[in-house]
């Protein structure tokens, strides 16, 4: 404990001198540290600038979304729109609530939740992400965090772990002692410790899907590629007719490791999550060959040149999104961007004259088994509390309103795939019964997801993204990258 304590105060004394040196660069003073970020009280009172999370990296953000209709709307067959969990135990008081990404429209949810307890003030902070991993870590260090903390499954929980509490009496008191088996187990298996839940699950989300511009396809009559080779052929085609083929942000980590934990989990699915448990090594000969699939992507022109210096957002979406490329990488949290209120936002964005459709289909089937490959994920935001916080009560009743009937159905309208079995998405505004089709078989998808997204060590989404990088560019080859990812595997202290 005392050489996690250590750790922190080292990790937060860095953060106060790079924010030091860049207030000094802008010419700032005073000691105050302005940050743009977007504070709610419940009832729909703002103040600063609103903040949206990189989609990419954390979900859904807030984009404007139209309010919830009073009816429950379509749901995915089989779905019931109900489940048995309480709305919490509506103790009085206040409760903050820190997160980069607030499940949809923040002032329409935190209206939801006075309107069900307004005996409780919601006061929300929702900084942009790199800012808020920033400020969390320098409040929970100082013992002055807020009571519900968002997380990620991995990484982020595991750094905050013995900051929060213990979850597990809280919701077997609520909801029973079978409460694990009503969440969806991609989502909850991700934040459980034997029997301690340092945090549950809002909404998931999952990556693992090429969208692709249904009318760039079309006019040229083309088909979304299922397999790795039609990847190739399709770019080729798409290319000689003066289409961008294909658009990736390769200036940024996160991407590439998406790119890359498809190729592996194609190749041999499963194996990268056995590497970084440490129980094989990352030198494994199908670890490297989905490092040399990712580099043929780039030799062979799938990935064009000036993708390492395009970031996934905004630029290569905006490509994407105005019309001017066959092909992304994403997952689904651009599900939003197959209905009537997603499409209008982006034709006034973009300025766009025509209707878009645009379209997921599964990463191609790489390994030859005549199977696409499968998504990974799990929880998008999960909720934890702060161990000091001194409004457990009124913390608890949040966290529970959220994974609540009422909770649960508004992520479903707004096209976060809920935490909660019995829940499925809205499908009522999708623009076409085809993209309908395709929003009520993500059930099915998420439930045979692979595995996770988020990697439980942060020294290895550095180095692997390092390797990935250092691939992309000629530097080092599939096997040499591999091997420095090893290097820095065996250097990490594995509990078990």
């Amino acid at each position: 404990m005392a050489t996690n304590r250590n750790k922190w105060v080292a990790q937060i004394l860095v953060i106060l001198l790079l924010l030091s040196l860049t207030l000094s660069a802008c010419g700032g003073g005073g000691g105050e540290v302005a940050v743009d970020a977007t504070t709610t009280t419940a009832g729909g009172d703002q103040t600063g600038e609103t903040a949206t999370a990189p989609a990419g990296e954390a979900g859904a953000g807030t984009q404007a979304t139209e309010p919830p209709a009073e009816s429950e709307g379509e749901v995915a067959p089989g779905v019931t729109g109900t489940a048995d969990l309480a709305t919490g135990s509506g103790k009085a008081g206040t409760v903050t609530f820190w997160t980069w990404n607030t499940g949809g429209p923040e002032d329409q949810m935190a209206a939801a939740f006075t309107k069900a307890h307004p005996d409780v003030k919601l006061v929300i902070k929702s900084p942009e992400y790199t800012d808020y991993l920033n400020q969390l870590k320098l409040a929970m260090g100082s013992g002055r965090g807020p009571d519900v903390i968002g997380l990620q499954a991995g990484g982020m929980v595991k750094e905050y772990d013995e900051f929060l509490e213990d979850l597990a009496p809280y919701a077997a008191k609520e909801w029973g002692n079978d409460w694990k088996g009503k969440f969806y187990s991609v989502g909850i298996d991700q934040l459980l410790d034997g029997d301690r839940a340092a945090a549950l699950p809002w909404f998931n989300s999952a990556a693992g899907y090429v969208w692709y511009n249904k009318n760039i396809f079309d006019q040229h009559g083309l088909k979304p590629p299922k397999t790795f080779e039609d990847l190739f052929t399709v770019s080729k085609q798409l290319k000689a007719k003066g289409v961008t083929p294909f658009v990736h942000g390769a200036k940024d980590a996160w991407v590439n490791l998406d790119m890359y934990i498809n190729l592996a989990n194609e190749i041999a699915p499963g194996k990268i999550y056995q590497a970084e448990a440490g129980k094989i090594p990352w030198t494994d000969p199908d670890l490297v060959k989905a490092m040399a699939q990712w580099k043929r992507l780039f030799d062979e022109g799938v990935i064009g040149k000036g993708a390492l210096a395009t970031a996934q957002y905004p630029d290569a979406q905006d490509k994407f999104f105005s019309g001017k490329a066959g092909m992304i990488l994403m997952g689904m949290w651009h599900d939003r961007d197959m209905t009537k209120a997603g499409l209008a936002d982006r034709k006034k964005q973009y300025k766009l004259k025509e209707d878009i459709i645009w379209m997921p289909v599964p990463f191609p089937d790489v390994n030859g088994d005549g199977k696409p490959g499968r998504l990974f994920g799990g929880p998008d935001v999960a909720l934890g509390m702060n161990a000091e916080s001194e409004n457990k009560d009124a913390a608890w009743t949040f966290i529970s309103w959220a994974l609540s009937d009422e909770g649960q159905k508004f992520e479903g309208s707004v096209l976060n795939f809920p935490a909660l079995k019995g829940y499925g998405l809205d499908t009522s505004d999708a623009i076409t019964p085809e993209q309908k089709t395709n929003l009520q078989n993500q059930v099915k998808d998420l439930e045979n997801a692979v595995g996770k997204r988020e990697l439980l060590y942060p020294e290895l989404d550095t180095a692997l993204g390092d390797a990935l990088q250092n691939v992309a560019t000629g530097e080092q080859t599939p096997q040499q990258a591999m091997e420095a990812v090893q290097s820095e595997s065996e250097n990490i202290d594995r509990e078990d």
